[in-house]
């Protein structure tokens, strides 16, 4: 039991390599994994002894609150800053150590690793930060823009309230009501979903629910890297995404600010990859290739980090190129063994990201439903109006959600096993509320490679509103996929409310425009010769973010909704377009 500052005690598992029966006298560096997942897990068990074995002392702790470890847990609370940095101090000072700490963990075991270095302990040496670590929870990850990450936020509140609760009886009601049925109850009301019988988890969700303006409670520890970044540790970060991943705009924005800031490396890697999912291959429906899986992720590819920055031993961290990404597309779209679409892809090495020598491009979005590099014509059609109901939402079919919501790649059509989708189960781009604008059949490959920057000049008849966007890689029909593969890259959305960047909620006068700038995470593809690439504008991505009311009213406490009618303009004057950074393709200047 680690004694954190305020006297809390903290549960701390400890390996030790062993000659025979009896730990080794050698001092040697410390890792350190926190944990609120139970450091008992056996998987967690396992990667600790391997690294062990390596010529490591690590230690496995339950954070605050969970688990073995005394206190009250809340998700991104300031403490976790405080207990890593006393563990890490603590570890150092032990007799076995040689007083180089090093940290490494997933998901919120970066987020551990993260909050700790904002405090800079002496002891810490590295880190291996993957899929977490945000630089803001207000613009990614728990609220996108104005918008709420309503599905993964409510089903990780919902299981982590399972997984604590005590009282069997508890236990059998969160185990036999559905969070997915719970959707049609929304909003969440204090005291009235069965969340309320674990007051510290309905807390965090209605907060982040509805505290939807920048104010105080974004700004501290756990909340944020961005406001910390100077006072960080100055020590080697690898930074860890993934194009599916729901973190990867901070896992980027992290790398690099910390890039510009500190004089210890900074590396980025970013495959095609869900949250946790390095160790695979595949992302959804969609194969990548085995050479996208790193299958020694959770060993080898660490002690490669570790030997290199903790021991002085030379590793091929030593030569690592400051950004490593995987460029996907590069199959041939074949269905393989296991069903799934043959995507392919290849990793690529950079000094910077946009790699060096990408350019970026804007195609404007027509009248017609074309998406070209020319500016609208007087002549064109100059608007396009729909109808956007809430209470018939455009589905979330795949993208950067939790796996209950089933994340990664996918074929864009409604489907039973997705939440909010209805039968007959066509595809998104049948949808009334969903606008289209694709290129022609593309004459050469076009290869993406860095962000995505949608600006859309639009109106609505609310006072507030949603707009979505989302970039397709569209596959002509095969005999494979007789009906093609709509395969979405990356999609965002923004809160009209919120336009400009505001950290206050504006509310807009109906039927005037308005310019919007919607911010899909960065991406890495090649869209091949005959595909076409697509734009879909909508008003939801239902249940990845809440669904905008469009009455006003104070966000995550409305009482009704209202359908409104949302308008597009796409002429010179108001030119809707996307920009996009774009690659030369093998063997072009």
């Amino acid at each position: 039991m680690v004694e954190a500052r305020d006297g809390v005690q903290l549960a701390t598992d400890i390996y030790r390599p062993a000659n025979g029966t009896a730990p080794t006298e050698e001092r040697l560096p410390v890792l350190l994994h926190r944990t609120p997942y139970d450091k008992s897990d056996p998987a967690t068990i396992a990667i600790a002894e391997q690294l062990a074995g390596h010529g490591y002392v690590v230690m496995v702790q339950d954070t605050r609150g969970r688990h073995r470890s005394q206190g009250e847990f809340e998700k991104y609370y300031a403490f976790d800053a405080y207990d890593g940095y006393d563990t890490i101090e603590w570890a150092a000072s032990q007799p076995y150590s040689n007083g180089k700490v090093g940290m490494y963990g997933t998901s919120y075991a970066a987020h551990t690793q993260a909050d700790a270095s904002k405090l800079a302990p002496p002891h810490l040496r590295a880190l291996v930060l993957n899929m977490g670590g945000m630089s803001s929870a207000w613009n990614h990850s728990v609220r996108y823009d104005g918008a709420f990450e309503m599905g993964r936020q409510l089903t990780w509140a919902w299981q982590e309230a399972l997984d604590d609760a005590k009282d069997p009886i508890v236990k059998a009601m969160l185990s036999k009501e559905d969070v997915l049925a719970w959707y049609s109850a929304l909003p969440i009301r204090k005291g009235l979903s069965p969340l309320s019988v674990a007051p510290n988890y309905e807390r965090y969700y209605l907060d982040e629910a509805t505290r939807s303006d920048y104010d105080e409670h974004w700004a501290t520890l756990g909340m944020q890297w961005e406001r910390y970044y100077a006072q960080t540790a100055d020590v080697p970060m690898m930074h860890i995404g993934g194009w599916y991943d729901i973190y990867l705009r901070g896992t980027i924005e992290n790398w690099r600010r910390l890039s510009a800031l500190k004089k210890s490396p900074m590396r980025l890697l970013i495959g095609p990859w869900t949250h946790h999912g390095n160790t695979v291959s595949h992302a959804g429906d969609v194969e990548f290739g085995t050479e996208a899986a790193i299958q020694d992720f959770d060993t080898d590819f660490h002690l490669r980090w570790f030997d290199y920055h903790l021991k002085g031993i030379a590793t091929s961290a030593a030569t690592q190129a400051p950004v490593r990404y995987f460029l996907m597309g590069t199959g041939d779209g074949h269905k393989d063994a296991a069903g799934r679409l043959y995507h392919g892809g290849e990793w690529r090495d950079a000094t910077q990201w946009p790699p060096e020598k990408s350019r970026s491009t804007t195609l404007y979005l027509h009248g017609d439903g074309s998406l070209s590099e020319h500016l609208p014509a007087p002549d064109e059609p100059h608007r396009t109006s729909y109808a956007f109901d809430p209470g018939h939402p455009v589905p979330t079919i795949g993208g950067g959600v939790s796996k209950r919501l089933k994340d990664g790649a996918f074929d864009q059509r409604e489907r039973p096993d997705m939440p909010g989708s209805r039968p007959p189960y066509l595809p998104l781009r049948a949808r009334s509320d969903v606008l289209v604008f694709e290129t022609g059949p593309l004459e050469r490959d076009l290869t993406l490679t860095g962000p995505v920057e949608v600006t859309l000049f639009a109106s609505s008849t609310g006072t507030d509103t949603d707009f979505t966007a989302k970039l397709i890689d569209v596959y002509p029909p095969s005999s494979d996929f007789p009906n093609g593969f709509d395969m979405n890259l990356t999609d965002g959305i923004i809160r009209a409310s919120y336009r400009d960047d505001s950290k206050t909620r504006k509310l807009l006068k109906p039927g005037q425009s308005y310019r919007l700038v919607i911010r899909p995470f960065d991406t890495a593809n090649v869209v091949k010769q005959g595909h076409r690439l697509r734009l879909d504008i909508s008003s939801s991505n239902f249940p990845r973010f809440d669904v905008n009311p469009n009455t006003g009213e104070p966000l995550g406490m409305n009482r009704r909704t209202k359908t409104v009618e949302n308008t597009l303009f796409h002429d010179a004057r108001q030119p809707s377009a996307v920009k996009l950074f774009v690659s030369p393709n093998r063997g072009e200047p």
